[in-house]
């Protein structure tokens, strides 16, 4: 796998995840991970933090 194909798999996960983690947030669907209550509020960070980096593999792929 060449560096331009890392680049777009890389992208289209983060941005994949990011939507997810924002529709998780947006609709405060819960998430229990082995007994813990994960909060709406990492939802929104991660969802954030995931497309930012699908933002800038996006950059790096044009």
């Amino acid at each position: 796998m060449n560096k331009q194909t890392f680049v777009q798999v890389a992208t289209v996960v983060f941005t994949l995840v990011g939507l997810v983690h924002l529709y998780r947030a947006l609709n405060a669907l819960p998430v229990n991970l082995m007994g813990w209550a994960v909060p709406v509020e990492l939802s929104w960070a991660v969802g954030l933090v995931a497309l930012f980096l699908g933002y800038t593999g996006y950059k790096h792929w044009r």
